[in-house]
């Protein structure tokens, strides 16, 4: 028998489904495992904003109470409920309560927030099986960010209660927390020890990283099998469970219309040989017939950069690299040079020793803009130490506007009152606005390129419209021949909010999941 729970993530139609957030668990007598534990942002709107966030002092409380978290007694840090010794008894008459004796492991599928956002609650010593590109993400975007549990992809800032009672950092301790890789390749040993030493750093002078490495293990020692898939982020992965009822599948996020599609379709061919009793599948774009692709992407954006003669912005999601490696692609060819942010260079340095196709930021065509700041953290005065050479101050692009093409976001904003540009061109290379608060920074971001005179280009409101955003995210059509290579037994749709398109085609073998109500297959 074996169960199959969705505490984040459930498909639905219209609002009643929740893109992302994916929290999955799936179990049988002798193993539990959550597939992707990531913050629902969808739940999470609907209560707070910027500056209305949950109480971290307060450990685990608020984000129980409020469902971004589910109830699941047993599977999170006892340090986030040491001040609250009586907060399980308040929860163990709430809907979807239960007590887990054991937790196996974490399945994660890539490095997006909606999905890896939650792990930091986990106890730390529950393993996180995935690839070694989303570990090394995930070290590097915590390091670059502050926060509390939520933010804590990679490992954990212990705590403990203070005299008022609530939970504050043990200051000048950081415990590693350990991702365990499971895919291999010739030459890994060597990126591994390439890596060692940003492994261990510790993004700031006041803590020290636990000295845990990096684990390579062969999963399908225990059952469980890897596939690197085509997604918006690299590294991104699908899992296969060998269970008691055959083999289950989960895609995580995937598309077929990027520079790695051939990674979906080898996939989907190869679980198709596992005969799989159950297929747990992503739905986020199926009313979409067609994709735009990245090469797509690269031609409307280039004929825009070439018919620019001042400044160029290029505004993509963080972390999107193949969006990087175009405009890299896009700036060389035209003779301008890309410049990236810190934190970018602080991440593009290491996933290039993995994938030597990513640009590295010591090469010529690529320069980091150095923002101000009054203090600079650790991994800063790494990236300044290491690329010294290729650091740019705003002065020199305002001199040379024309020189350069800018890897900027709309947090990344102010930068423009520094650089003073008179005109130019800023390309919005993103998704479209899917609620009110994005559309409220998409307006703001508008007044932004309106008060410095930048012609906007792609998904902003008036902007010249065009191919300039590829999804990460599977079509319609796509979605129906992932399906019908697969052939899966029976089919359970996460999140999405198109629940009725797979019960229109698979009527007979569609599961649909309701939030923490178990399903049951045999």
């Amino acid at each position: 028998m074996l169960r199959v729970t969705v505490y984040g993530g459930v498909a639905g139609e219209g609002k009643e489904g929740e893109i992302g957030g994916n929290q999955i668990l799936v179990e049988w007598e002798e193993r539990a495992y959550l597939l992707d534990f990531g913050t629902r942002f969808a739940i999470a709107s609907k209560y707070f904003e910027e500056f209305l966030t949950p109480r971290t002092v307060l450990g685990l409380k608020d984000f129980l109470h409020m469902g971004l978290i589910p109830p699941i007694e047993g599977i999170y840090r006892e340090d986030l409920a040491a001040h609250d010794p009586e907060l399980w008894q308040r929860y163990r008459k709430r809907p979807g309560y239960r007590r887990l004796e054991h937790l196996d492991g974490v399945l994660l599928s890539h490095a997006h927030v909606d999905h890896n956002g939650a792990i930091g609650f986990l106890k730390q010593e529950v393993p996180v099986y995935t690839g070694l590109m989303t570990s090394i993400i995930g070290k590097g975007l915590q390091d670059t960010k502050s926060g509390g549990p939520q933010s804590e992809f990679c490992y954990i800032q212990p705590r403990e209660p203070n005299a008022e009672g609530v939970l504050e950092a043990i200051r000048g301790v950081t415990l590693g927390r350990w991702h365990v890789v499971c895919e291999y390749w010739e030459g890994i040993e060597k990126a591994l020890e390439a890596l060692e030493e940003f492994w261990h750093m510790s993004p700031s002078t006041s803590k020290t990283l636990e000295q845990q490495p990096l684990v390579l293990k062969e999963l399908r020692d225990i059952g469980i099998q890897f596939y690197r898939v085509d997604h918006s982020i690299p590294g991104s992965g699908a899992f296969a469970l060998e269970t008691p009822i055959g083999w289950v599948v989960y895609t995580g996020d995937l598309r077929r219309h990027g520079h790695s599609k051939w990674r979906t379709e080898r996939f989907a061919e190869a679980v198709a040989e596992l005969k799989p009793e159950l297929l747990i599948v992503e739905g986020t774009r199926l009313d979409q017939n067609h994709s735009t692709e990245e090469t797509e992407v690269h031609q409307a954006a280039e004929e825009v950069v070439r018919a620019e003669k001042g400044l160029v912005i290029a505004d993509f999601s963080p972390r999107n690299i193949e969006r990087l490696r175009t405009f890299h692609d896009i700036a060389r060819a035209v003779g301008r040079r890309l410049v990236v942010t810190t934190k970018d260079a602080y991440l593009l340095a290491q996933m290039h020793l993995i994938d030597p196709n990513i640009p590295s930021p010591d090469q010529e065509t690529i320069a980091i803009l150095k923002e101000p700041a009054a203090r600079r953290q650790g991994w800063e005065r790494y990236v300044f130490n290491r690329f010294s050479d290729n650091l740019l101050e705003a002065p020199s692009i305002r001199r040379s506007p024309g020189d350069y093409l800018l890897c900027l976001s709309f947090f990344d904003i102010t930068n423009l009152i520094d650089l003073e540009p008179r005109g130019g061109t800023y390309i919005y290379s993103s998704s479209e606005a899917y609620n009110e608060e994005q559309e409220w920074d998409l307006e703001r971001l508008k007044n932004w390129l309106d008060h410095f005179d930048l012609k906007p280009v792609g998904g902003l409101p008036g902007a010249e419209r065009g191919p300039y955003h590829a999804s990460g995210h599977i079509d319609g059509p796509g979605m129906q021949w992932l399906i019908e290579t697969v052939n899966p037994r029976k089919i359970l749709p996460v999140h999405t909010q198109k629940l009725g398109w797979f019960l229109e085609r698979w009527p007979d073998r569609v599961i649909s999941a309701k939030y923490a109500e178990p399903v049951i297959l045999d």
